[in-house]
């Protein structure tokens, strides 16, 4: 019977202080290792940021490229033109042709020169996009090389 008894409060002794440890918090994290952890997401938010921005400027720059070949194209454009008008006045000095066909040209020629100046606008403001996000990107890399964590690994 003394045995039972022993057992019985063994047993009641037991739950009891598995009921008080379940309501008692343990950290497992300190501190320290707190701050190393909000350092850490502050630097892979950096990170993550610049990448974004890289991301941003691959595309800026293959617009540059497109506004490049429309820019090229825009230049033949007006050289053709222009030669042909160069052409036309050369035979206006003979009387061969007819001035509708003169001012015609003229005014394709300008339309043309008028073109590739705004093509080239458009490239040079591309340009300059990019450029500003190149700038953004040294900045916003400079500043995460001051935010790296020191990491300490605690037993």
């Amino acid at each position: 019977m003394k045995k039972n008894f022993i057992y019985l409060l063994l047993a009641f002794a037991m739950l009891n202080v598995a009921k008080v440890k379940a309501q008692v918090y343990v950290a497992k994290v300190s501190k320290d290792s707190l701050n190393i952890l909000t350092e850490r997401l502050a630097a892979l938010k950096a990170s993550q940021k610049i990448q974004e921005l890289k991301i941003e400027e691959a595309k800026e720059e293959a617009e540059v490229e497109k506004l490049r070949i429309k820019l090229l194209e825009a230049n033949d454009k007006a050289k053709d033109a222009a030669s042909k008008s160069n052409k036309t006045t050369q035979k206006l000095g003979e009387g061969t042709v007819d001035s509708k066909e003169t001012d015609k040209l003229a005014k394709k020629a300008k339309s043309s020169m008028e073109d590739s100046q705004k093509a080239l606008d458009k490239y040079n403001k591309q340009i300059g996009v990019v450029e500003k996000l190149r700038v953004e990107i040294q900045t916003e890399e400079r500043k995460a090389g001051y935010k790296k964590p020191n990491i300490v690994f605690g037993y």
